[in-house]
């Protein structure tokens, strides 16, 4: 896998961030909070400074995967 440098704010220790990597090399923060709550956008503009949904990560991984309609892009 490849490395990354990405400054995504507060996404990248967020317990609701999602790393979703295209089959193309692309990498997106997708936030699940927008699963139930309309407030939050599904893919995020980062870096995120401010964030009224944000809850640290206490196990320090971020969910990792690929997602079809961002790989379809």
């Amino acid at each position: 896998m490849a490395t990354f440098r990405t400054n995504a704010g507060l996404c990248e220790t967020c317990a609701f961030a999602r790393v979703v990597e295209s089959t193309r090399g692309s990498r997106f923060y997708m936030c699940r909070k927008s699963e139930t709550d309309a407030r939050f956008r599904k893919y995020p503009p980062l870096p995120v400074v401010r964030c009224d949904g944000y809850v640290e990560n206490t196990t320090d991984d971020v969910e990792t995967g690929r997602d079809n309609e961002a790989s379809n892009n």
